[in-house]
């Protein structure tokens, strides 16, 4: 188990932290060998079918959505951890002056080679201290699936609040680990390990409990939270227990994408409705909220 090797500490906020955690060399070397190169050395995907990219194109719509509802419709938008450009591309098409950050630039190229020169490569924390050096500032910063892969998340806020114009909100996703559905599926048996626990991918693992009370201790105020289709939920019938039989995966994968679309269809403020009040619930895989700083 992943969890013996890297074993985990309690955070003052409540969420679970990799102790000792790699270096930032370490790091580096492991993102450089493992992401966004090739398909070859990386779980880079070559291309996505048309039920992919549609669930892609939601996720992104509802996201701008909501951030739409926090009345931020123009102005700079910074996607940090931007991957393949699947946000940039929908925030370009909401008219924000998009900028995004990766380690590498393979994703964007191969999904969307237009908008590389609006990309930004290397190292999150030396990117974001050139811009901040620079005095550019941004209305809007996503991290989607950042958090928990950064040496500091403290640092990491920080960085982002030094960026953010007056005004200007965070979208922050991470994975929902930890869970109430967690601890039900180990207490009856339903599986046999905490099989997110992932390092050297992941260092730290939030929930929906823990991650406002982070977001509080950092000086940003909450604007909004919701979470994703549950796919956990799997997980509670033998049947389609994709941890107990890796060979359900890509059914139930296949299941969440459909079923997710399916209730887009009454529309994106109804889809966040439902998906804001599982985050009360604490049911869903990933978290996503909308912070802003305090007394910025």
């Amino acid at each position: 188990m992943p969890s013996l090797s890297y074993p985990l500490q309690p955070q003052p906020d409540g969420y679970l932290s990799v102790v000792p955690a790699p270096n930032a060399d370490e790091l580096r070397r492991h993102y450089s060998e493992q992401y966004f190169q090739s398909p070859q050395t990386s779980s880079y995907q070559e291309t996505y079918d048309a039920l992919e990219l549609r669930h892609k194109a939601l996720k992104c719509s509802a996201l701008l959505h909501a951030i739409t509802q926090s009345r931020i419709t123009k102005g700079e938008f910074l996607d940090i951890g931007a991957g393949e450009g699947f946000l940039m591309n929908e925030a370009r098409q909401h008219r924000y002056k998009v900028t995004g950050i990766d380690f590498s630039a393979y994703g964007v190229e191969k999904f969307f080679p237009h908008l590389q020169s609006q990309l930004m490569s290397g190292d999150l924390y030396e990117v974001l201290d050139r811009l901040q050096v620079s005095g550019r500032r941004f209305a809007v910063c996503s991290a989607i699936n950042v958090l928990e892969h950064v040496i500091a998340p403290d640092l990491f806020m920080l960085k982002v609040r030094n960026i953010l114009e007056p005004g200007g909100l965070c979208a922050i996703t991470v994975p929902n680990d930890f869970s109430k559905l967690h601890a039900l599926l180990l207490d009856n048996k339903m599986i046999d390990r905490e099989f997110w626990v992932a390092p050297p991918q992941h260092l730290h693992y939030f929930n929906c409990k823990n991650l406002p009370v982070f977001m509080a201790s950092q000086g940003f105020e909450l604007l909004d939270a919701f979470t994703d289709f549950p796919i956990d939920l799997f997980l509670l019938h033998s049947g389609s227990n994709y941890i107990a039989d890796a060979k359900q995966g890509k059914a139930a994968h296949r299941a969440r994408l459909l079923a997710d679309l399916m209730i887009a269809e009454a529309g994106l403020s109804k889809y966040l409705a439902l998906y804001r009040a599982m985050f009360a619930a604490e049911l869903g895989r990933d978290i996503t909220v909308l912070v802003r700083p305090i007394n910025q």
